[in-house]
């Protein structure tokens, strides 16, 4: 997912708690945090169709120091799901995040991971990303790998 070195390790994250997922055909939501391009988390569309927000929780495995984040769409042909408008929200705890993103982003249609830094770093534990819309105004969500930049303080 480009350049690694300042991302949190996949190994050190743990996903708490996702919308949906598709697991039908392995899509699952964990698949967006396993440091594994290859591996997609898919939103539901095989039993019931799953509509915007799609959203994961994260816990980076204790405290770190958030400087951004990066977004790999799925790296098949295909472009379901890719994220347009999101929000990345940042907290100590997992039932702690407030009304407003410590950022948001409009990612395009890139087989590049897309970037999205904060103005200032913030010390979190928990990260909770909200896909708000799709790249080709579609309802569904999907991502190779959401990583987080960042560092253990």
């Amino acid at each position: 997912m480009g350049a690694t070195a300042d991302l949190v390790p996949a190994a050190s994250m743990r996903l708490v708690s996702f919308s949906s997922e598709n697991a039908e055909n392995g899509k699952h939501a964990a698949n967006a945090i396993d440091g594994d391009p290859r591996t997609v988390w898919h939103s539901s569309f095989s039993r019931e169709l799953a509509e915007h927000p799609h959203e994961l929780v994260i816990d980076l495995g204790g405290p770190v120091e958030v400087r951004g984040f990066r977004y790999l769409a799925r790296q098949d042909s295909g472009w379901n799901g890719a994220f347009g408008e999101t929000e990345f929200f940042l907290a100590a705890t997992p039932d702690g995040f407030g009304d407003e993103p410590a950022v948001r982003a409009t990612f395009g249609k890139s087989r590049e991971a897309q970037r999205v830094d904060l103005e200032v770093p913030v010390t979190a534990r928990y990260v909770w990303v909200r896909a708000l819309s799709e790249v080709n105004g579609g309802a569904w969500g999907s991502a190779a790998e959401v990583g987080v930049v960042g560092a253990i303080p």
